[in-house]
């Protein structure tokens, strides 16, 4: 039975727009403006419009918006006015991503503007979701809460993408280029499909950095990353970062868009000749005497509710109920099916994430609305999306799950089978 009702409209909290995101803002909508009046070709303004993270669709005056979430790390409030902007100037769907984002369809290009001011009062952005630029930087969603992980890269992912997001360097690269984060052996994030995979790594003595694998991804000539470095320490990692980046914008192909991504550049060069040109980048870009000084950091925090009657370790939470040989009872409710497939047990004792699948990654704004008050409801207000098209909340207290499952249940957003979890227990 339902424990948690929302029983009135929870306001929006914004915050100003920064001068200079105002100012970027300002600039899409006077080059949209131009665009309408005839001024501006659709074929001039579409480099500038995919940078901003908007896509044509095929169908006329219409636009994809597509919103970049580092990490798929989202609050109750930001997703609030997600929905907010899918019902009034969209169809009222958000649609989660392969890459952590949401997206919303059918907006019209003179309404983007007012879109991207409402996301910025929040603290979202649409810019450089598309185009040939550093895409949204993915991270594993349990990270933070994983019974196996080497360390939480939550917070090493986000500092990534902001200290790439409007960088000069990542402006106009020869093709999108895609960078993942993963904090144990099950690599939830996909690292090695990835132009930079980062797998979290400890040497003998304790200290914590990542094993970096270059030039992978899927398409129409697929390729495993290969190992650039066994190990990147942390004061290292921005410039290692960097570094690669940069020799693909020296070298990519700009001629062929097909052959353009990093793994060409490889194939091409050779992986040796492809890390001594890095190394020599690396050198090149000032960074031949490191300081081995600690990374800084963007704070997150995703801090836990407090218990108010702890449950023991495991109780509650999924992923062993058993019976018949194989694990799985012989007549199990809905409620214990949804358990078994959609909640993990968190390293932190009488706690639990939830996963709820999303049929083809998609909520509807009520759908969000609801989900955001859960969030508040049953956890920390936080949520994150995964790169299997779903969202997570974690933080929920093993005792609470069978009264959150009904208020999922309630919106039918209680579908088992979620992230093959499983698998990833395993």
């Amino acid at each position: 039975m339902s424990a948690f009702k929302a029983t009135h409209a929870v306001d929006i909290r914004t915050t100003p727009i920064p001068p200079e995101i105002l100012e970027e803002i300002e600039a899409f909508e006077s080059e949209a403006q131009r665009v309408a009046t005839g001024e501006v070709s659709t074929d001039i303004f579409k480099p500038f419009r995919l940078q901003h993270g908007i896509y044509g669709q095929r169908q006329p005056g219409v636009q994809m918006v597509r919103i970049k979430i580092p990490f798929g790390g989202l609050t109750a409030n930001q997703l609030r006015r997600i929905a907010e902007m899918a019902e009034t100037y969209a169809t009222g769907v958000g649609h989660v991503t392969t890459r952590q984002d949401i997206q919303l369809h059918f907006a019209e290009l003179k309404n983007v503007g007012t879109i991207m001011r409402g996301l910025a009062e929040v603290d979202l952005t649409t810019r450089e979701a598309c185009a040939n630029t550093v895409r949204n930087v993915t991270a594993c969603h349990l990270a933070g809460v994983c019974p196996g992980e080497v360390f939480d890269v939550t917070a090493y992912a986000k500092t990534v993408a902001l200290h790439l997001l409007r960088n000069p360097l990542n402006q106009s690269l020869p093709r999108k280029f895609k960078i993942a984060f993963s904090g144990c052996r099950h690599d939830c994030a996909l690292t090695p499909i990835h132009d930079i995979g980062l797998l979290a790594a400890k040497t003998a003595d304790g200290t914590i950095g990542f094993r970096m694998s270059v030039g992978g991804g899927l398409g129409s000539a697929p390729r495993i990353g290969q190992v650039l470095r066994e190990f990147v320490p942390m004061h290292e990692l921005i410039p290692t970062i960097e570094a690669v980046i940069k020799v693909f914008d020296t070298l990519g192909n700009r001629k062929n868009r097909h052959k353009a991504r990093m793994k060409f550049v490889i194939d091409k060069l050779g992986f040796e000749e492809f890390k001594r040109r890095w190394e020599e980048t690396y050198v090149g870009m000032g960074h031949a005497r490191p300081d081995h000084g600690p990374i800084k950091l963007l704070e997150h925090q995703d801090e836990p509710v407090p218990l108010i009657m702890p449950a023991p370790v495991g109780a509650g939470a999924g992923n062993g109920n058993g019976a018949g040989g194989n694990g799985h009872p012989a007549q199990e409710t809905a409620y214990q099916m949804w358990k078994r497939t959609n909640v993990i047990t968190q390293k932190q004792a009488g706690y639990a994430a939830v996963i709820i699948k999303l049929p083809m990654g998609d909520l509807t704004s009520g759908q969000m609305r609801h989900v955001a008050d859960l969030a508040e409801g049953y956890a920390n207000g936080n949520l994150r999306t995964t790169i299997n098209q779903n969202l997570i909340i974690r933080w929920v207290p093993a005792s609470r799950l069978e009264a959150l499952h009904a208020d999922l249940a309630a919106q039918g957003l209680a579908d088992p089978g979620a992230e093959l979890v499983e698998d990833i227990i395993a």
